[in-house]
């Protein structure tokens, strides 16, 4: 039995945590992982175990007393049953840390012992879905590292240095940093468990903090902090804050870099092969994480252009100086609440896209130009054969790209060419793809290919209008057009036919209605639009349309319960369907007397 506390502390403690120390720091077989860990928790068990013979020790003189060594070797011992999964048990004994040191926070030889456990106590809770629990403790850290440096403001001990030698424990500046670090750490989770509440604001905020912390600390995986910040950037886009959106999006390429070709282009063949698998798979990484930053600069292009669309067709262009952040970077700064990551250099990303809606053909065309270079970038990456998922949203994101680019653009003819490019792109990827393994993907792209080429009727309809009369290249190009959409409005609709029946399901499903009846309506529409060479088949592409008109108002009679949406369609197919008949009559009856 030693004398005192502070014997046996010099004597035992000191040297048996350095042997702890040595143990933590070994890599075990994998048939053993942790066997070290094991050999580490019976020596901080037997010295938790030894402490407590000073709990009686009265001696005022003695500080930390016996309870508060025990307390952090409660910590310690925590830490290594998550180490070895037994969460229940290191809970039990991080908890008791807490109820014994909460009282001395504010005293720098615990605060940080404290926070580091309120952390890990987050942690655990946020791994079991409880996000309220988690919540309570990561704030207790936010807290906490506010008021110590409001009231005390030293460098906190680091959760080793009472159980070391004076020579043996770090400086002030590590200690700080330290400090710095695992509050970082804290504001990482609590970020997370305000995104699991769905409390957006608050995790928008943190996540921020902990991005900037990270930035200044320079201490952060440069992949990981990227992807974060990008992620940040889609909240803000979701909130329509441009300005933000935009300079995170910066601040993440600049970090990552932007080539997304794998291998890299600038690698000799002899520098490929010498590479190891784990160098090999490091770079796919990288490239991988470049992509989605990539991908979240095209989805900001598509945003923008989406929101800019919007309010051009509300009529609320006179409101834009009030409602957007201008792209005079000084003036951004200087508006309240603009959060900025300091130290990177962000200028040509800047420059390279509005932060603000555009109401006209140059702002849409610097939009498009950004939207398309990023998203090709990502697809160097999301490749048909291996992303094909990820590489269709891509292409479906350059056609909408296109679809806006034209709504901008006054020339009906070269708005027919940017449609065309959207059919150009659709159909590369549409004739690849099986129905059977990708039917869902299948069922867009073809329902999207089909809006495209309607697109594309009703705009030479248009040119063909401003004319006497339509050349007969025109003609054929206008019929071409709607023989296109129609194939491919039908291969939609062919795709939920019923296998056994050959025929539509007699009622279809909710997810699916619009849709179906939609691509009948739009057939409807371009049978009668048909430009026939006589009578007879004038009255043939009548009765597609009047088919397909039929079809809607006999399901819609036929389901009363029907959802309210197809509301206006139906109407005007009611209307449709009543009149064409007459149409279709009339035209039999000069055929008949011709």
């Amino acid at each position: 039995m030693y004398s005192s506390l502070q014997s046996w502390i010099q004597l035992v403690c000191y040297e048996t945590f350095k042997e702890i120390l040595d143990l933590n720091e070994k890599i075990d077989d994998p048939e053993e992982p942790f066997k070290s860990k094991y050999k580490a928790l019976e020596l901080l068990l037997r010295l938790r175990k030894e402490a407590e013979d000073f709990f009686d020790d009265h001696d005022q003189e003695t500080y930390p007393d016996a309870k508060q060594i025990a307390a952090v070797l409660d910590y310690h011992i925590g830490i290594v049953h998550l180490i070895t999964e037994d969460r229940g048990t290191g809970q039990k004994y991080i908890k008791a840390c807490l109820e014994v040191l909460q009282p001395h926070q504010l005293e720098p030889e615990f605060c940080l012992v404290v926070m580091k456990a309120n952390s890990e106590m987050g942690i655990l809770w946020c791994g079991r879905s409880d996000f309220a629990k988690s919540q309570h403790y990561l704030e207790e850290c936010d807290r906490l590292y506010s008021q110590y440096i409001a009231e005390v403001g030293t460098s906190p001990y680091d959760e080793k240095d009472l159980l070391l030698p004076q020579e043996m424990r770090v400086d002030d500046v590590s200690r700080y940093k330290k400090f710095e670090s695992s509050y970082t750490h804290a504001l990482y989770y609590l970020a997370q468990v305000y995104t699991k509440q769905n409390d957006d604001n608050l995790a928008a905020k943190y996540c921020h903090k902990t991005l900037s912390r990270q930035l200044e600390g320079k201490d952060f995986n440069s992949l990981d902090w990227a992807i974060n910040c990008a992620t940040l950037s889609d909240f803000y886009t979701s909130k329509r804050n441009w300005n933000l959106a935009r300079h995170c999006l910066a601040c993440a390429a600049a970090v990552i870099g932007e080539d997304c070709r794998v291998p890299d282009p600038g690698m000799t063949e002899e520098e490929l092969r010498s590479e190891s698998q784990a160098e090999l798979d490091e770079r796919e990484m990288l490239y991988k994480k470049r992509a989605e930053v990539a991908r979240f600069w095209a989805k900001y292009a598509l945003e923008l252009f989406t929101e800019s669309r919007n309010t051009v067709e509300s009529e609320t262009v006179e409101n834009f100086n009030e409602l957007n952040i201008s792209d005079d970077l000084e003036k951004s700064r200087d508006r309240k609440n603009i959060l900025y990551f300091e130290g990177l250099e962000t200028t040509s990303y800047d420059e390279s896209i509005p932060d603000h809606l555009i109401t006209d053909f140059e702002g849409a065309r610097m939009v498009f130009l950004a939207g398309l270079k990023w998203s090709e970038r990502a697809k160097d990456f999301f490749l048909l054969d291996g992303h094909t998922s990820d590489h269709i949203e891509l292409v479906q994101l350059q056609s909408r790209l296109y679809y806006f680019l034209a709504f901008f653009e006054k020339d009906l003819e070269r708005q027919c060419k940017m449609h065309k490019r959207r059919f150009d792109l659709l159909t590369s990827v549409e004739k690849e793809l099986n129905p059977q393994f990708f039917l869902t993907v299948c069922q867009q792209l073809c329902f999207e290919i089909g809006e495209t080429c309607n697109e594309m009727v009703t705009l030479k309809i248009a040119i063909g209008n401003n004319t006497t009369s339509p050349s007969p290249h025109a003609v054929k190009k206008i019929n071409s057009l709607i023989q296109n959409s129609a194939e491919y409005f039908n291969k939609f609709i062919d795709s939920f036919l019923d296998r056994r029946t050959g025929k539509l399901p007699e009622t279809i499903h909710e997810d699916y209605l619009r849709p179906i009846l939609l691509a009948k309506f739009y057939l409807a529409r371009l049978w009668k639009k048909y430009i026939a060479k006589d009578i007879k088949s004038q009255i043939e592409y009548l009765s597609h349309s009047l088919q397909c008109l039929e079809y809607i108002v006999q399901y819609a009679d036929t389901h009363a319960d029907m959802p309210k949406i197809f509301e206006e369609e139906l109407k005007v197919s009611r209307e449709m369907a009543h009149f064409l008949p007459y149409e279709i009559s009339k035209l039999s009856q000069q055929l008949a007397d011709t």
